[in-house]
Parts: C-alpha cells; sequence; structure tokens
C-alpha cells in the first residue's frame, strides 16, 4: 500500500512540475494581448475554416516581442513586383498548406513608409504551394518601408509576426502629426467619434467610424476580408502596429448597424496614426486620423 502511495505521489509531482515548466516557458514566449488562441473559429463562404481575429485593439510592441520567424523579401522598383518567404528559427520555411485563414485570407503584409503618410495592406500569394509567396507593391514615396507580415500557424494558431525594410528610391516625406479625426478621400467623408480630447496608456476605448457621402447621407459599404472595415494604427516612433477590427462584426451582423466601433488600448504614450480601410466598388479607400496618447 505504501509503495502505490508513494508512485501515486510521485506521478503527481511529475505531472506538477511539467505543468511548471510549460508554465514558465510559455511566459517567456513573444505574445501580444490577441496573439494566442484569441481567434473565433469560423467557415467562410468556401467551405473553409478559418481563424478571425478577436475585436482587440492588441497592440503589438515589436522591440519588446521577438517573434521566431524571418522574412527574407525582394523587390524590383521597376516592375513593382516582390517576393518573400516566411523562415522559422533554424531555417525550416513556412509553407502556404501550413497557415490558416484570417480574415479569409493567409497572410496580410502592411506596408508603411517612414513618414506614416503611405499604408499600403498587401495579401502576397505563394506559386505551386512553394515556399515563395509574390505580390505587387507600388510606394508613393521614398525612403524606408516597414513591412509587417501576419500569419497564423494551423499547429499553434498562434499569431507570428514578420518584419522586413524596403529601401525606396525618392523624396523622403517628414512626419508630420496633429489632433485629427476627420478624412475626406475618394468623396467620401470619414468621422472617427466618441474620442476623448485626452487620451491615456493602456485603457480601452471605443471609437466609432461613422462614413458618409459629400451629401451626409449613409454609404453602404462592401465586405472586405470578412469585415466592412478594418483598421491598423501605428505609433510614431515605428515601434509596432494594432490590426483591429470591428466589435460588430463579431457581435451583430455588420449589415444591421450604421457605423462600426473600434476599440483602441497602447502601452505607450506619443502620437499614433489610424488608418481605416474600407471598400466601395471593388476599390479599397484608405482614411487617416492622428490622435495623440498622454500618461
Amino acid at each position: 500500500m505504501k509503495i502505490l502511495i508513494n508512485r501515486r505521489r510521485q506521478s503527481v509531482l511529475a505531472i506538477t512540475g511539467i505543468f511548471i515548466v510549460l508554465y514558465f516557458v510559455m511566459r517567456f514566449l513573444p505574445d501580444s494581448e490577441c496573439g494566442f488562441l484569441h481567434y473565433e473559429e469560423v467557415v467562410n463562404e468556401n467551405g473553409e475554416v478559418e481563424y478571425c481575429a478577436t475585436n482587440s485593439a492588441g497592440f503589438i510592441d515589436l522591440v519588446q516581442l521577438d517573434y521566431p520567424v524571418e522574412l527574407p523579401m525582394k523587390w524590383n522598383s521597376e516592375t513593382n513586383e516582390g517576393e518573400l518567404s516566411l523562415q522559422l528559427d533554424g531555417g525550416r520555411f513556412l509553407l502556404p498548406h501550413e497557415l490558416a485563414f484570417t480574415h479569409t485570407k493567409q497572410m496580410h503584409l502592411l506596408f508603411i513608409d517612414e513618414s506614416l503618410e503611405d499604408y499600403h495592406h498587401i495579401h502576397p500569394q505563394s506559386e505551386d504551394m512553394g515556399r515563395v509567396y509574390r505580390f505587387d507593391f507600388s510606394p508613393k514615396n521614398g525612403g524606408k518601408y516597414t513591412a509587417y507580415a501576419e500569419v497564423v500557424p494551423k499547429r499553434t494558431r498562434r499569431q507570428l509576426i514578420a518584419t522586413n525594410v524596403l529601401d525606396v528610391d525618392g523624396t523622403v516625406e517628414e512626419k508630420d502629426f496633429y489632433r485629427k479625426t476627420n478624412d475626406i478621400q475618394n468623396s467620401l467623408r470619414f468621422k472617427l467619434e466618441q474620442v476623448p480630447e485626452k487620451l491615456k496608456v493602456n485603457q480601452d476605448y471605443r471609437f466609432k467610424l461613422k462614413v458618409r457621402d459629400v451629401e451626409g447621407n449613409k454609404v453602404p459599404l462592401e465586405t472586405i476580408m470578412g469585415a466592412k472595415a478594418h483598421m491598423v494604427a501605428f505609433d510614431a516612433e515605428q515601434r509596432g502596429f494594432a490590426h483591429m477590427h470591428p466589435i460588430e462584426d463579431i457581435l451583430v451582423e455588420a449589415n444591421e448597424v450604421d457605423d462600426l466601433s473600434f476599440l483602441f488600448n497602447v502601452p505607450r504614450k506619443g502620437w499614433y496614426r489610424l488608418f481605416a480601410q474600407v471598400q466601395k466598388n471593388g476599390e479599397s479607400i484608405y482614411a487617416r486620423f492622428d490622435l495623440e496618447v498622454s500618461n
């Protein structure tokens, strides 16, 4: 009997030790607020299972987070054609069949220039399911463009962020920030409402995005990447970004609402530039807002 009890104790201690080790290992892995197991499993219109990111603000500070993936990239300035790969530590490449769909795409590639004026949201495609993904990129400015590739491997359901920088010939624009909650693009009026005069770090805010035509009428937005709108925020220091989605697309049918709400929560003070992306007549339209966050 004593031998049996001792064996049970040893088994319990062994299992407990394993979980303790896993706990500390997980704590030291790079992660963001919505980067780990914060996805809804859905079936898209093509019958494919994908993982939709939640509506968390989830600012990703890439100065503090070190993801175990690199982004080898080439780009031809004459043809605007580029190619990239996702290379894990150890030299292994992430292949297309290993990537989950998030908001209808396997990869979201974000480009932003050093002035934070020229933003692009691209979806590279692979050829013959190989390790090379191809994309088209047409920059408006010169200087350094930072690229952020967002993917979610099926095996882990954990978000991975890979980065690289492209040097583009041409005029380098200077950064210029001032509080801006209204914008007009392609004859559409964008307004970011419910924004306090003073914003604080590490505090949840719920902004409402209103899109109207020049006469003030409601605009029927088309679905783009599984949502009626997307929003990305970059900080002035370019430490990272937040990729946000409308609350309504998760809680209710988006067609039942006139305006869209986004959660905003950032860990550091300073200026932030937000880009809202919508689609009309099959064309992506980007609006720009500037907000200052204080202590």
